[in-house]
């Protein structure tokens, strides 16, 4: 039977999503419930409350426009271009709900699937991340091929939507292949951290069998790059401030130059590896600490601050006003360390961590800062 309307509802980034789809018969309704079944996709006989809705109509062959058309998201000539469409749409449509929330990389992401670990890898349009994502997916878990979206404490929503493969020209429309028709493994039920961010860098002429090249790269080399491949930052307060942080707390920016992208997955092996060291030197009874500010409003007077905080005005000197700019976003006592010495100079013969010390704990006595450890991955 053709014509019907089928209403499919899926989560995307945590925020409910209902399709209601006209035009679709039943067999082509099956395959878009299977190509997003990783995002709880199902079919329902109505629309969820709370849902974002999406209308999406399948214009029969010969069909002209039909009267309520333009009350519709999106109408489309052909399934493979309902569900190519759709796709970007469910997505933007996520994205807009979390711009608030979320640091979303244009970006694909990978997941250990013994420790939940993550790693990111970047790039624009056309730069392999789908390729990258199929290709790593057979040995690490899936997350995303289009959108990693990552919290203050680097957890990570995974986003197992249907990766988008180009076709032979001239078909405009991608076709969409649900993970595991592709035989890409499921992220593990636990707890997803971002460890490493990863910068794609894929060479046509890159000479077959040599090892990929990983390579750390400053911020302030790639940023102009960068920043348009995360969705909303300028949104978030201090936006670079929470960029930068979340750089340093995946050990900064890697870039990756390779061919092919089967020969990713040792060098991704090695990064998670590198990670999980890391991880198991900084655990057991001395957990890394992070540090974030916490007050109503500021204002800076001359080299004080006077912070509101709870109907309590507190005026600030010294070090204390730098400390609470660096924790605009989360940071460790190292980089608030780091961060005093680089604003005002080493303290002549005194100890600078104990001068920072000092000032932490009675900023943290004072609520002006709250102290916390990452949820475990």
């Amino acid at each position: 039977m053709t014509g019907m309307r089928h209403i499919v509802s899926l989560t995307a980034l945590d925020v409910s999503v209902a399709i209601v789809l006209d035009g679709l018969d039943s067999a082509e309704a099956v395959q878009f419930v299977q190509s997003w079944s990783r995002c709880g996709a199902r079919a329902v006989s109505e629309i969820p409350r709370g849902s974002t809705v999406i209308r999406a109509r399948l214009r029969m062959p010969g069909q002209g426009q039909v009267q309520d058309e333009d009350a519709r998201d999106l109408t489309a000539d052909s399934y493979r271009e309902l569900a190519d469409r759709l796709s970007g749409l469910v997505t933007l449509r996520a994205i807009d709900a979390r711009r608030q929330n979320l640091l979303m990389f244009h970006a694909g992401g990978v997941a250990d699937l013994r420790t939940g670990n993550v790693i990111a890898f970047i790039g624009p349009s056309g730069r392999g991340k789908t390729t990258a994502s199929i290709a790593l997916g057979k040995t690490f878990g899936y997350v995303t091929d289009e959108t990693l979206a990552v919290s203050d404490d680097l957890g990570v929503l995974a986003y197992a939507k249907p990766l988008s493969v180009k076709q032979a020209a001239p078909e405009r429309w991608k076709d969409q292949f649900g993970p595991a028709a592709l035989g890409l493994a499921a992220v593990p039920a636990r707890a997803l951290r971002l460890v490493r961010i990863v910068l794609l860098d894929r060479q046509s002429d890159y000479a077959e069998g040599v090892r990929p090249l990983v390579r750390p790269v400053p911020l302030a080399s790639v940023i102009a790059e960068l920043v348009p491949q995360i969705s909303f930052l300028a949104e978030r307060a201090r936006p670079l401030h929470r960029l930068r942080s979340t750089i340093d707390r995946c050990g900064g920016l890697q870039q990756v130059t390779y061919g092919e992208a089967t020969s990713l997955t040792d060098v991704f092996r090695a990064l998670f590896a590198e990670a999980e060291a890391e991880q198991d030197g900084l655990s057991g009874d001395n957990p890394t600490v992070f540090f974030e500010a916490e007050y109503d409003d500021a204002v800076l007077d001359d080299e004080s601050l006077i912070v509101l905080r709870q109907g309590t005005v507190r005026v600030l000197a010294g070090i204390a006003p730098t400390l609470l700019e660096l924790a605009a976003v989360p940071v460790s006592f190292d980089d608030l360390v780091r961060g005093v010495v680089d604003i005002h100079g080493m303290p002549g013969r005194a100890d600078a961590r104990v001068l920072v010390g000092a000032a932490v704990d009675e900023l943290v006595a004072s609520g002006l800062l709250r102290a916390s450890t990452p949820r475990a991955s």
